[in-house]
């Protein structure tokens, strides 16, 4: 086994999480090492959505880097609710879920596969700092000795390192190894009796409009259509778990659930097909001593709203830059505290929003269109788009004023036009690795 000098931060997962980690370390030019046990990127799309939230942190990171994902994603303004009853008579609802009217730029669902997602951020990062994630490499374990870990790092070729790490950021996802190796309890709860399926597949004669996402339900069943960039269109599939009969090909079901919401449709070539159960998990602590959770290895939870990959990429961006100031002595240790205090309270409602929607959509209880409407027109669902884009989390301290309509210690920082030369959005200003200080003054 071979020993290998101080590392600032070892990266666990190359990821959505662990590539955000290691691109905002690298703006404040930190050295990570970023390794990866897959022997290569998943070509697979898996996450499809990319919030606002995330969108305004690509614009802080480049302005360039937020135009790529736009220019590259499907903009979608929202989603249309399509239901169908047991005597077969159709009614659809436009829109059910509307982001067109969020407090953003970036008023569109941009739906990216994964796998793209990942590859923009990793080329911006190779591109822009000269690094790379390691493949192929395996963390086997990782010990915690005083403010330092030990961890064991196993090659492709058989070759075994020991490195001594001044942080290492676990972000190997829901079955995080090390997680599980320094005894790091998460609860939670389970979708039971649900299974899930994803199918990425063309669909050819969609007599909809494919720029919105479709939420088609009816009694015992769910399906959301969603055009992805290119040829495919993502397919996503709720049932209770005693009428999923995993004999049946999934085009097949699909396409006889399909067939009660639309006439014509026919399905080209397959992409890509999965098949899960549904969890709820949070940790209960972000931390151990030098070692962090970060993304799917600190929460998991129902796919719906899509905000998982999301909230994983945020976690990453929040601990990074704080890494950073305590490695560049800008900060005290005592920084890293306020990652647990920030992102487990936002893990906790994103939690909260991704099982409202999982509850009154895909749970396949076929509400009605009626009940929706309501729900549309007493704001509710305007709320849920909002936490759901991830522009109303916040970790507000107890007591704050929840009626002030200004911004306050812990909300989302609001873009805004400027009356400037120098800088057209509030963004423009906030694109550098220093504090800045803002003022509000009366007019």
């Amino acid at each position: 086994m071979t020993t290998r000098g101080d590392t600032p931060v070892l990266v666990v997962g190359a990821g959505a999480a662990g590539t955000m980690l290691a691109l905002s370390l690298a703006r404040h030019a930190i050295d990570a090492r970023v390794v990866d046990r897959l022997p290569a990127p998943s070509p697979y799309s898996r996450a499809v959505t990319v919030h606002a939230r995330t969108l305004e942190i690509f614009e802080i990171i480049d302005a360039g880097l937020a135009a790529t994902f736009c220019a590259r994603g499907v903009q979608s303004p929202g989603y249309v609710m399509h239901y169908v009853t047991e005597e077969g008579e159709r009614h659809a609802v436009r829109p059910g879920l509307d982001y067109t009217a969020l407090p953003s730029r970036y008023q569109f669902l941009l739906v990216n596969s994964q796998n793209n997602t990942e590859a923009y951020l990793r080329d911006f990062l190779r591109d822009r700092y000269g690094r790379s994630p390691e493949w192929g490499v395996t963390c086997t374990s990782v010990q915690t000795e005083g403010d330092h870990a030990l961890a064991v790092l196993q090659h492709a070729d058989g070759r075994q390192e020991r490195v001594r790490c001044r942080y290492v950021v676990a972000c190997d996802g829901p079955s995080s190894r090390i997680r599980q190796q320094l005894g790091l309890t998460q609860e939670g709860s389970d979708y039971a009796g649900t299974v899930l399926q994803n199918l990425d597949i063309e669909l050819l004669d969609f007599p909809d409009d494919p720029a919105w996402m479709h939420y088609c339900m009816g009694p015992g069943h769910f399906v959301m259509v969603a055009k992805l960039p290119g040829k495919y269109y993502r397919l996503l599939m709720s049932q209770p778990a005693d009428k999923a009969d995993a004999s049946e090909t999934p085009q097949h079901v699909f396409g006889g659930i399909l067939a009660q919401h639309f006439d014509g449709i026919r399905f080209g070539e397959t992409l890509w097909h999965s098949r899960w159960g549904s969890v709820n998990r949070l940790a209960h602590t972000y931390r151990s001593g030098p070692v962090f959770l970060a993304g799917d290895a600190a929460h998991v939870h129902s796919t719906a709203g899509g905000q998982g990959m999301n909230c994983c990429m945020q976690d990453a961006w929040n601990l990074g830059w704080k890494l950073a100031f305590v490695l560049g002595g800008l900060a005290p240790e005592s920084l890293l505290d306020t990652y647990e205090r920030e992102r487990q309270p936002i893990g906790k409602q994103v939690i909260g929003a991704a099982s409202a929607i999982h509850e009154l959509f895909m749970a396949g209880r076929n509400s009605g269109p009626e009940a929706l409407t309501k729900l549309r027109d007493s704001g509710f669902l305007r709320e849920l788009v909002g936490k759901v884009s991830g522009l109303s989390y916040h970790y507000r301290p107890d007591g704050a004023d929840a009626d002030d309509p200004l911004p306050q210690a812990g909300d989302r920082m609001p873009n805004v036009r400027l009356p400037r030369d120098d800088a057209e959005w509030l963004s423009d200003l906030l694109r550098h690795t220093s504090f800045t200080l803002l003022a509000a003054l009366p007019n």
